[in-house]
């Protein structure tokens, strides 16, 4: 999550020169020749700024199980996929998942092992540590959040993992 490289700024300035006159022509004016010289300097342009700020609030939202936060993030037409299921489509269907995610649980703790942040892509490694309110079990549970952006706000992802972790 670096700072690219930006644009090198050239900025040219003009200098002037005079030049003494010719010993044979007594009555000319002194010649004067204009020279441009381009002064470069690399600036560092951070390009992934916002989506890097809005890494990290996905980040906090979920360290804090902020369901209501996290709602503000998405698009009203966001599509999520959760490991072997298909898409959910709309905010209504992420409020169910999340619903069902806090039914399923009675607590889980989830630490960021990676983040990435790249162009439109948010992409989060995760370890989890989750108790399946059913059965009580402790369940280790590693996954992998692959978030895409437009206007600020996430319009797909996706989740990869096991889903076996989260079986009785």
């Amino acid at each position: 999550m670096g700072m690219r490289r930006g644009k090198v700024l050239k900025a040219a300035r003009k200098t002037t020169k005079r030049t003494a006159p010719k010993a044979k022509a007594k009555s000319a004016a002194p010649k004067v020749v204009t020279q441009t010289k381009v002064v470069t300097k690399t600036v560092e342009v951070d390009r992934n700024r916002a989506m890097r700020a809005l890494a990290q609030r996905i980040v906090d939202l979920t360290l804090a199980n902020d369901d209501e936060g996290s709602l503000a993030l998405y698009a009203d037409n966001i599509e999520s996929r959760e490991a072997n299921t298909p898409a959910s489509v709309g905010i209504d269907a992420i409020k169910q998942k999340f619903a069902m995610w806090r039914g399923m649980t009675s607590s889980a703790s989830f630490t960021p092992r990676s983040v990435v942040a790249e162009g439109n892509t948010i992409v989060i490694e995760w370890e989890g540590r989750v108790t399946l309110a059913a059965s009580g079990r402790v369940a280790e549970m590693n996954e992998v959040a692959v978030h895409e952006i437009a206007n600020g706000k996430i319009v797909k992802e996706r989740f990869y993992y096991d889903p076996a972790v989260l079986q009785g």
